[in-house]
């Protein structure tokens, strides 16, 4: 089992457990929604610095090497990436970046909000700036976050050889102008 294979687990754990424990405490069940949404991001995330690493290293992956290429992605350029040329106008990569970019503010809203300010209504209310720079509520729900986060996973596992290794290539390798 992959690290972001075990991730998505807990994440749809946490949600069931959400559903499950609905009559429960509402700060507790707000920070289990909290978690399942950040954990439901970080399985995609790993996912993407895991591809990074097998496409930018050929043959035997020593440790140190690996290591950094893993860790050379960062979060705070993936959706700069996602939005500029060649990944924005490949149809199957402008896929999988609209939905990285979804869990990712997702994500900081979870992670970030204080509490009391997030709860089950609070994603569809909050207002976001989207691709285009136009601000607008997103579609998000915890168990809806999660199911994107699985079937984004799917298609980075289904890519083409050269959309891996284009996606590696610009998430990983900053260009020059």
């Amino acid at each position: 089992m992959t690290m972001a294979e075990a991730l998505l687990d807990l994440a749809e754990e946490l949600a069931g457990r959400d559903i499950a424990g609905s009559s429960g405490d509402k700060t507790r069940r707000a920070v289990v929604r909290r978690r399942a949404i950040s954990t439901a991001y970080y399985a995609v995330f790993h996912a993407l610095t895991r591809l990074c690493a097998k496409e930018l290293l050929t043959g035997s992956r020593p440790a140190p090497e690996y290591e950094i290429v893993y860790r050379a992605l960062n979060h705070g350029s993936l959706k700069e990436a996602f939005n500029k040329e060649p990944l924005r106008s490949n149809p199957a990569l402008k896929e999988i970046g609209n939905r990285v970019i979804e869990l990712q503010t997702a994500r900081n809203l979870a992670d970030y909000l204080p509490i009391g300010r997030f709860n089950r209504s609070r994603a569809a209310d909050e207002k976001i700036r989207g691709d285009d720079d136009k601000i607008r509520p997103p579609s998000i729900s915890c168990r809806k976050l999660v199911q994107a986060a699985q079937s984004t996973l799917k298609l980075i596992a289904d890519l083409s050889s050269d959309d891996r290794r284009t996606l590696a290539v610009y998430l990983i390798l900053k260009s020059r102008t």
